[in-house]
């Protein structure tokens, strides 16, 4: 929310999304729902599974000896020093592998889906307040330039569960886009149109992306002829890029801003395309 002081000119308002730093006050929001929010389970009746992803983390994510393991305070003290002054990589790393043990714990132990899904959703509306340009996406820390995106990608990732194959391409997608260390963007280009290539072949049974769209269209899928044009010709791009279509990473003009406009539209059409065979009974 604008403050008063930003209103009448008196403070400035950030308007620059952050995408490779982390200022104080959004350092200071993450510490606060870091800390505050464990207990707030307990206040609920459900089991924490807080120690086990404290000594999780110790373990695997700042390599300590299992039998050095501190007390939990002084973890919760580690934390919040990696949180005020790590590099703002290794602030986004710490919250990933928090978020991936907490779902561990949270959702294989204790069943207890819709209170992970309050803590990502917590996190994502605190980054979205901060205008960071990441959100958590399938437990994975994704670049994004708004919150329509990473619906998109979210609602794609529900709509694909009947189709495996589609899900599993574009959590691959999603997978090689963030790997902050060794990012694969023509590989997480490939996993994208693999899904909807899943889903057309799951629709229609036939093997090629053009074919069938044309099947498709026959069962009554009366999209507009520009609508059409426009993903046969991405999919003739991605053919015809060199090394795109067979993820090499060798493959020219490919960045991370094109591997995540793919990956959005992707999702988009995924959805829409799950959407309408539901609506022609094809699934």
């Amino acid at each position: 929310m604008v403050s008063f002081s930003q209103r009448h000119g008196y403070k400035e308002v950030r308007s620059l999304v952050q995408r490779e730093s982390l200022d104080g006050d959004t350092r200071l929001g993450i510490w606060n729902f870091m800390a505050v929010f464990p207990g707030e389970f307990g206040k609920l009746g459900f089991e924490s599974p807080e120690d086990d992803v404290l000594e999780a983390l110790w373990v695997s994510y700042f390599k300590g000896a299992r039998d050095e393991l501190p007390s939990d305070f002084e973890l919760w003290n580690l934390i919040k020093q990696q949180i005020s002054t790590g590099t703002w990589n290794e602030v986004l790393d710490l919250l990933e592998a928090f978020a991936k043990q907490w779902n561990l714990r949270l959702v294989t132990h204790l069943g207890s889906e819709p209170l992970n899904l309050l803590f990502l959703t917590g996190l994502n509306n605190l980054f979205e307040r901060e205008l960071v340009g990441y959100r958590l996406i399938g437990l994975e820390i994704t670049p994004v330039d708004s919150s329509a995106e990473a619906e998109a990608v979210t609602a794609a990732l529900s709509d694909a569960d009947p189709i495996s194959g589609a899900r599993h391409a574009l959590e691959r997608a999603i997978k090689l886009l963030t790997d902050r260390a060794t990012p694969d963007y023509p590989n997480s280009i490939k996993e994208s149109i693999s899904a909807v290539e899943a889903v057309v072949k799951r629709l229609t049974g036939e093997g090629t992306f053009g074919n069938g769209l044309k099947k498709l269209e026959d069962a009554g899928l009366k999209g507009h002829p520009a609508l059409k044009g426009a993903w046969s010709k991405m999919y003739g791009w991605a053919s015809e890029e060199p090394g795109v279509r067979h993820g090499s990473t060798d493959a020219a003009d490919v960045d991370q801003a094109l591997a995540k406009y793919i990956l959005v539209s992707c999702s988009a059409f995924v959805s829409y395309l799950v959407e309408e065979g539901r609506k022609l009974q094809l699934l």
